[in-house]
């Protein structure tokens, strides 16, 4: 039975091939990480602190969307490849932490 991609994974992958503007992809992988980082099962206590300090800073602006929205073209291109890089590094933390779990079963 294949292992099914966290949703972080999904969202990192949204993040850096799925379509739309930077702001726009800014938005919704805001979305995507706050959904993500609320299914319990395989976030560390690190990973989970790790994932929560990504998404305070999209809320800087209040909310995300007042947050993207203030960002110059520039901005949030830099931010977008940022959040991408973050969220494959989250990815990354999960699946070796659910390999870990694989292994002591």
């Amino acid at each position: 039975m294949p292992v099914q991609l966290h949703p972080i994974a999904q969202a990192a992958n949204f993040l850096t091939t799925g379509p739309g503007t930077p702001k726009e992809k800014l938005i919704l992988g805001g979305k995507l990480l706050w959904a993500a980082r609320t299914i319990p099962g395989d976030w560390t206590p690190e990973l989970l602190e790790r994932a929560n300090s990504i998404y305070r800073g999209l809320l800087k602006g209040g909310s995300v969307r007042k947050t993207v929205e203030q960002m110059d073209e520039n901005t949030a291109n830099k931010c977008l490849k940022q959040l991408a890089r973050d969220t494959a590094e989250l990815a990354a933390g999960i699946e070796q932490a659910r390999s870990q779990g694989r292994q002591r079963k």
